[in-house]
């Protein structure tokens, strides 16, 4: 399932703008071809393996269809708005800083590369994942900041932090204010100098990380 999820994240502009305009007539067709075979003059064999191609295809299909409106809806939804955002301006971001219990901006660290991780408590990824970006930053440390924010309860993140690993900067914020993935985490997003520049949803290694940083790092 993470692999599917991956491979929608992918390509969730598409899905999100064009997925039902293409999904939906292709489900019809294989229906109508299945129909035509059934009444076709074809061996018994012949409709059997027709048609049971016919059905796995249009299984498939209305798994895809109900997954991209329903189940993964929230997350292609944030994915295409952040693929919107590629080579533009990142918005005005706030969040609460758990440490410090001040409203901060991302505009705060706009000479530096920003990753920007979206998690949860709830997330076994996330977590495994929050040593890596603590050593991420220990490497770039004149480069980067990772920012990692959460909209679970502020005194449930501060409690839970001090268990972990974990990056310098811990946010809050209560509802999502540029994309909301829900369970779909981690999300993370980079940005340079302001400008929003990739996304990746789900881990990655500690190597994969330091390749990205290094794209950008001047």
């Amino acid at each position: 399932m993470e692999e599917i999820t991956k491979s929608i994240a992918e390509y969730a502009m598409f899905f999100d703008h064009y997925g039902n305009y293409v999904l939906i007539p292709v489900i019809i067709l294989v229906f109508i071809t299945d129909w035509k075979v059934a009444k076709s003059k074809l061996s018994h064999l012949k409709k059997k393996v027709i048609r049971t191609s016919l059905t796995i295809s249009a299984t498939v299909l209305a798994i895809l269809i109900f997954l991209i409106n329903v189940s993964f809806k929230p997350m292609i939804s944030s994915m295409s708005k952040v693929d919107q955002a590629i080579g533009t301006e990142m918005v005005h971001f706030e969040y609460l800083n758990i440490d410090s219990q001040h409203i901060e901006t991302l505009e705060t660290y706009k000479n530096k590369i920003i990753l920007l991780n979206f998690w949860g408590t709830f997330c076994p990824p996330c977590i495994k994942e929050f040593p890596d970006l603590k050593r991420l930053e220990s490497e770039f440390p004149e480069d980067l900041v990772v920012v990692a924010i959460s909209n679970e309860p502020p005194e449930h993140i501060e409690k839970f932090i001090t268990r972990v690993p974990r990056p310098s900067i811990i946010g809050f914020q209560e509802n999502y204010s540029w994309i909301n993935p829900e369970k779909f985490l981690p999300v993370t997003i980079i940005i340079e100098e302001g400008i929003v520049k990739e996304r990746f949803l789900g881990r990655k290694t500690y190597e994969e990380l330091v390749a990205i940083v290094k794209r950008y790092k001047n």
